[in-house]
């Protein structure tokens, strides 16, 4: 249901303000998360989850589009499939990197609380950490979705009359 609404605003309104909010509205979600603590309440943890969607929501599929908006219309059967290799190959990087940093904080916490403490405590730590890290480079992506213009209007053949496959763009 999300991406309609984000459809019809990304026609009204552009990428920019929405790429903005969006990635707003998950930066703030992981910023509460990395605050979590041992016994967190799970109305907080389910709100921050689904504000994450949400603003995920309101980010991608404008980011996507203001893509392929951007590429030339003869070349947007190209360019979607390498969006789409890139993103995934983006967020493979992503979770392996940050899997790797969760570790290392936990081993961290863990080596620093001492052989009498709670472990728990350790991993959570870890988790707060984590969050904050994704957080901090969330909010390196909300400043840089202000940098988002208008792109500029392609044209809608090209000379030899190869018109683009309109279904291959996704949206």
């Amino acid at each position: 249901m999300r991406n309609p609404i984000s459809g019809r605003l990304f026609d009204k309104i552009g990428a920019r303000p929405l790429a903005f909010a969006g990635l707003a509205i998950v930066s703030i979600s992981l910023f509460i998360l990395s605050n979590i603590s041992v016994d967190p309440s799970l109305w907080v943890i389910i709100l921050c989850i689904c504000t994450m969607v949400l603003g995920m929501g309101f980010s991608m599929m404008p980011l996507n589009t203001y893509v392929l908006n951007s590429a030339p219309r003869r070349l947007v059967s190209r360019v979607t499939p390498l969006t789409t290799a890139a993103q995934q190959v983006v967020f493979s990087f992503a979770v392996a990197g940050l899997t790797g940093y969760l570790t290392s904080q936990i081993t961290s916490h863990t080596a620093n609380a001492g052989a009498d403490a709670n472990p728990l405590n350790a991993v959570v730590a870890g988790y707060g950490d984590t969050f904050f890290l994704s957080a901090c480079l969330m909010t390196a992506g909300v400043a840089l979705s202000l940098l988002l213009r208008k792109p500029q209007q392609q044209e809608e053949g090209t000379a030899d009359g190869d018109n683009p496959d309109l279904a291959m763009m996704g949206h």
